[in-house]
């Protein structure tokens, strides 16, 4: 189980390449608040995550090649 503070660093990490709009991260804030792992995250925020760290925005997925 992740814990919101991992959850919290890898969305900073893809936000760096892929800035939210003030309401998407009022919104993922909201979320993050509630979510106490990846699993909890509405859908459309566990896909953007995905992408983020699959196309080389953010860092990379944990247990993969490189991630550890």
């Amino acid at each position: 189980m992740r814990s919101v503070p991992e959850l919290q660093e890898r969305f900073e990490a893809a936000e760096v390449h892929a800035p939210l709009s003030a309401h998407q991260r009022a919104e993922l804030d909201q979320v993050l608040a509630r979510a106490g792992a990846f699993e909890d995250l509405p859908g459309k925020w566990q896909a953007a995550l995905l992408a983020a760290e699959a196309d080389g925005t953010g860092p990379p997925a944990p247990g993969g090649c490189c991630g550890g």
